[in-house]
């Protein structure tokens, strides 16, 4: 086990919710993981990929709507089942349509997910 798998085990048995992550914290880990990763092969959940296809949103329109200066949409959520921060972002897709992007976000690992879009 890992010293980061260890903390994470300690902080979900405690029981004890990490703090959300300010709107420049979670702009770095977004950009950051952008840039380090292939976006489609690793970040948007399957309902994200699938779910939302009639609504005209693409892949692109997302990184374009994480990249640019956003704001959030609503305060963040904390899952309990899933242990991880939920954050809404109010942005704009490619062609400059008011969107709001949800991503979950582990905030000990450093990784987020797209859930809706």
């Amino acid at each position: 086990m890992t010293l980061d798998q260890v903390a994470t085990t300690m902080v979900q048995e405690a029981g004890v919710i990490p703090e959300p992550l300010s709107k420049e914290q979670l702009k770095k880990l977004v950009v950051d993981a952008i840039k380090a990763t292939t976006y489609h092969e690793t970040l948007e959940s399957y309902h994200a990929l699938y779910g939302h296809m009639d609504r005209g949103i693409h892949t692109s329109d997302v990184i374009h709507g994480l990249q640019r200066d956003w704001k959030f949409e609503r305060n963040p959520h904390f899952d309990r089942d899933n242990w991880q921060w939920k954050y809404y972002i109010d942005t704009e897709t490619v062609d400059g349509d008011a969107t709001t992007i949800v991503i979950a976000v582990d905030s000990l690992r450093k990784e987020f997910r797209t859930v809706t879009r």
